[in-house]
């Protein structure tokens, strides 16, 4: 049974930004984050609705709203299993961000920001063509553009500006020259919408061009994703960016759903080729993304390197191209994006209260704030691939499925995995426990607790992350069906290439 979703995806994408439109008419900061706490709700009521839709059986529905005239570029909407669970995830962290996030850093301007970025996001998840997935790409980093530089008056948020600028918009360039590469071939035919991901498919593309067309994706992957050498706009927008627009652009893991809904299934053959380099560069940027985070005293920087340390183990997971490494890339992206968006709450929070997020100024917080401990300490430990957090299952499954090809590959996510849970126990020794930084007692003594719409969204958060991991398997199944068509055509390619009879891997 096919079921039209077009009405509720549509309203998904269009609501944040209207309500963004909305925003720009309200003055009052208060009244707006009401109003922004409100559009989020709701679009989160939204994309469960996508999730009901697609569970009764509307896989890969999608109606047309025409085309873009003279790009012929298709405005059909519709969901897959991989994009309805990036629709949840976009929606739960953006109602998260504009309800907990510190007041004095949510002013309009930033609300505006993180809604019209949450639109974009969801653009993305929902468009069936190429070209509208570009279009929306950079749409997603036009907001906080805009926002930073009309504040970049002072050093370090020209600085902000400027990292951002050459990392993120020059690195769409890339992605651009990769679709007009793919795209010609159907403009110079006169194909009804050449950039139409099901006539991509069906069409396909001749092995000397998809080793182009990759090496472009695979390079605006790398700076969205903050992959090294290209991470270093990820800890400036962190700690000098809008609040909330860096976290919401990262954890919405759109360079993820490009290789798995473009690039895998499209160039197969040239995937295969880059697997090993792919491999190697996920798991060298793991592994100096953790020991850059150790070497960190700011906490948001700290966050950032951890971030950057988990899109390597996804793009290690990815590169590998088995069931249980595929899975566990997919699930790694939910299970690193909710604890540390949490845990990013938290960190502003101490910055608001105590004026500083370094760590050589903290210390002793657990006195004044023991629920601001907890939470920290919980999400911490849940982003680290505690047993029974979401991350344990993600990190296992991405280590099976390496150790099955690749045992000795394995050592350095072992590394990384240590590493990260050194600098989280250090942080947290550093901020809560101990005596206050010299000089810094009488500023740490009026600390007030986590607000009860602080703890709510953190421990929420902090939930989910446990919950997924002791029930992961509705997760896994939303996404089964793109793990076994990716995984299928690349066991059939090696076993024909190896003329071996070796097992198949086991389904999970």
């Amino acid at each position: 049974m096919r079921v039209s979703v077009l009405p509720l995806l549509s309203m998904m994408v269009l609501l944040p930004a209207l309500g963004a439109a909305v925003l720009g008419r309200v003055y009052a900061p208060e009244r707006a984050r009401r109003v922004a706490v409100a559009v989020a709700s709701l679009s989160l009521v939204l994309a469960l609705g996508v999730l009901a839709l697609f569970q009764a059986g509307a896989v890969g529905a999608m109606e047309s709203w025409g085309q873009v005239p003279g790009l012929r570029l298709s405005l059909g909407l519709g969901v897959t299993g991989m994009s309805v669970v990036a629709l949840l995830l976009t929606a739960l962290l953006t109602l998260g961000l504009v309800a907990a996030g510190p007041r004095q850093m949510l002013d309009v301007a930033t609300l505006r920001a993180v809604l019209l970025t949450e639109s974009a996001a969801l653009g993305f998840f929902c468009v069936q063509d190429l070209g509208m997935m570009l279009v929306f790409w950079v749409a997603m980093l036009l907001p906080a553009e805009v926002l930073i530089s009309r504040r970049a008056k002072a050093q370090p948020e020209a600085r902000a500006l400027r990292t951002f600028r050459i990392y993120l918009l020059a690195g769409s360039l890339p992605l651009v020259a990769a679709v007009v590469l793919l795209g010609l071939p159907g403009w110079q035919s006169g194909a009804q919408a050449p950039l139409a991901l099901p006539e991509l498919l069906a069409r396909g593309v001749p092995a000397p061009r998809q080793t182009a067309v990759l090496a472009l994706m695979l390079l605006a992957v790398a700076f969205r994703m903050a992959v090294v050498p290209f991470h270093s706009w990820l800890p400036v927008l962190l700690a000098r960016g809008p609040f909330g627009v860096g976290m919401l652009m990262v954890s919405a893991h759109t360079g993820l759903y490009l290789l798995v809904r473009v690039a895998m299934p499209l160039l197969p053959e040239a995937w295969m080729a880059f697997s090993p380099l792919l491999e190697g560069v996920g798991l060298f940027c793991a592994l100096y993304g953790a020991v850059l985070a150790l070497a960190q005293v700011d906490l948001r920087r700290t966050v950032g390197f951890l971030l950057v340390s988990q899109s390597g183990l996804m793009l290690a997971g990815l590169a590998e191209r088995n069931t249980e490494s595929l899975a566990g890339a997919l699930l790694q992206s939910v299970a690193a994006a909710l604890p540390l968006t949490g845990l990013m709450l938290v960190v502003r929070a101490i910055e608001v209260r105590t004026g500083t997020a370094d760590m050589t100024r903290l210390g002793g917080l657990v006195r004044r704030g023991p629920r601001m401990a907890a939470l920290f300490f919980l999400l911490g430990i849940a982003s680290l691939g505690f047993p029974g957090s979401m991350s344990f299952v993600g990190e296992d499954l991405l280590l099976h499925g390496i150790l099955g090809t690749h045992p000795l590959v394995a050592l350095p996510l072992l590394l990384t995995t240590a590493i990260n849970g050194i600098t989280f126990l250090r942080a947290f020794q550093r901020t809560f426990l101990g005596t206050p930084a010299h000089g810094q007692a009488s500023v740490l003594d009026t600390v007030e607790d986590l607000l009860p719409r602080e703890r709510l969204a953190a421990l929420a958060l902090c939930a989910l992350a446990f919950l997924g991991g002791l029930l992961p398997g509705p997760l896994l199944r939303l996404r089964e069906h793109e793990v076994s068509s990716l995984v299928g055509p690349a066991a059939s390619t090696e076993h024909a290439s190896a003329g071996t009879h070796g097992p198949a891997v086991a389904s999970h």
